[in-house]
């Protein structure tokens, strides 16, 4: 269930983006607060269903399409890719991963 938290909240911050709507706009059209729109796109907390139908309508989209994940699921992992960016990486580039990969292990 958390894949799903996570994608939800991929799926919605990109939706938003792509509507050139910030959180603060979104929040005002919907009649929410910003904070709840920052919890959401962050996995924070998941919708309700009537948060969704206002997103939905605001961002002129079926509520079936905020569940279409295919634009935000990642490729399939590939570990040799991996470890070629870490072998090829500079001192600089691996420190900004590790603080991505400590950001990430926390979610």
């Amino acid at each position: 269930m958390e894949v799903t938290k996570i994608l939800l909240a991929k799926r919605l911050k990109q939706l938003r983006k792509s509507r050139g709507l910030t959180q603060e706009q979104l929040a005002e059209l919907i009649g929410r607060d910003t904070k709840h729109i920052s919890k959401l796109e962050i996995a924070g907390c998941y919708p309700s269903l009537t948060t969704l139908d206002r997103i939905a309508s605001v961002l002129n989209v079926e509520l079936k399409d905020i569940f279409n994940f295919d634009s935000v699921q990642n490729k399939k992992f590939n570990v040799d890719e991996f470890i070629n960016i870490i072998k090829t990486s500079d001192e600089e580039k691996l420190k900004k991963i590790y603080k991505l990969y400590q950001y990430v292990s926390d979610l």
